[in-house]
C-alpha cells in the first residue's frame, strides 16, 4: 500500500481561560467574529516563537491559540509548539482534533507551559507523560494541578481557570495592563487588551484587570531556548 500512519508523542490536557469562561465552558466569540488570525501569532515579543503553524480556516470550537512548552525540569525548556484551545477546555493540534503533537521531543515526562496572549501562564505542578496514548490531565477541576500556590482562579461550579488580564505577557497584571486597556478602549479585533475575548476592548476589560491586580504567573523563568525545534506544520482544515 502506498498509504503510511504516522504516529506523533502528544500531550492530552485541559484548561479554561477565565476571561472566555461561561458557564461550564468559554467563549468562541473571537472565533465567530473572524477575528483569529490564520497564523500562530506568538512570534512578536515577548513570546518570539518562530513556528509556522498555520490554517487555512480556525475550526470549529476554538477560543484561541495557545503557546505550549515542555520542560525537562521546571526551569529547562526542550520544546515549544503553539496549537488551538476549543470551548470545552481540550489543547488541540492545528487539525483542531488531535491531541497537541511534539515530534521533535523524547518520550517521557515533562513539565508542560500553558501560555495564552492575554492571560497569566500555567505549568503543571508535576511531570506528565508525553506519548502515543496521553492519559487526561484535567487542570479545569483540580488546582492542585497546577505548579505553584493557587495559581488558577476559582472560577465557581467545580472549575478553575488561569488568570486573565496580562494585556502584555509581562507576567503580571498590573497598572500597565490598566493603561493599555483604557488606551485601546472602544476598539475591536483581535487585541491583547480585549482580555474576555468578548471581540471589543471596554469597561468590562478594564474591570478584569482591576480584579485581579498585582497577581503574578507562578511559572519559573525557562533557562533554555529549543530555537532549533521549530514545527513547520499547517493544516488545511478541509
Amino acid at each position: 500500500s502506498s498509504d503510511s500512519i504516522m504516529a506523533f508523542l502528544s500531550a492530552n490536557i485541559r484548561v479554561f481561560l477565565e476571561g472566555a469562561y461561561i458557564g461550564g465552558q468559554m467563549s468562541t466569540f473571537i472565533n465567530t467574529l473572524g477575528y483569529i488570525p490564520l497564523t500562530q501569532p506568538y512570534n512578536t515579543a515577548p513570546w518570539n516563537y518562530s513556528g509556522t503553524e498555520s490554517v487555512t480556516s480556525i475550526p470549529a470550537n476554538v477560543t484561541d491559540w495557545i503557546l505550549v512548552e515542555l520542560r525537562s525540569t521546571t526551569t529547562t525548556l526542550v520544546d515549544r509548539r503553539a496549537a488551538f484551545l476549543k470551548n470545552d477546555g481540550t489543547l488541540v493540534d492545528v487539525d483542531g482534533v488531535s491531541n497537541i503533537k511534539f515530534p521533535t521531543a523524547a518520550a517521557g515526562n515533562y513539565y508542560v507551559v500553558i501560555i495564552h496572549r492575554n492571560h497569566l501562564s500555567v505549568m503543571t505542578a508535576n511531570p506528565i507523560a508525553i506519548s502515543f496514548n496521553p492519559t487526561l490531565y484535567d487542570m479545569r477541576t483540580d488546582l492542585s494541578k497546577a505548579f505553584g500556590s493557587n495559581a488558577m482562579k476559582n472560577l465557581g461550579g467545580g472549575y478553575y481557570g488561569v488568570y486573565t488580564a496580562d494585556s502584555d505577557g509581562s507576567g503580571t497584571v498590573n497598572a500597565t495592563d490598566r493603561s493599555n486597556t483604557w488606551n485601546q478602549r472602544n476598539l475591536s479585533g483581535y487585541y491583547g487588551t480585549d482580555v474576555d475575548l468578548s471581540g471589543t476592548v471596554n469597561a468590562a476589560d478594564r474591570s478584569a484587570v482591576w480584579n485581579n491586580r498585582n497577581i503574578s504567573s507562578q511559572v519559573p523563568a525557562s533557562t533554555d531556548n529549543p530555537v532549533t525545534k521549530i514545527f513547520t506544520g499547517s493544516s488545511s482544515n478541509e
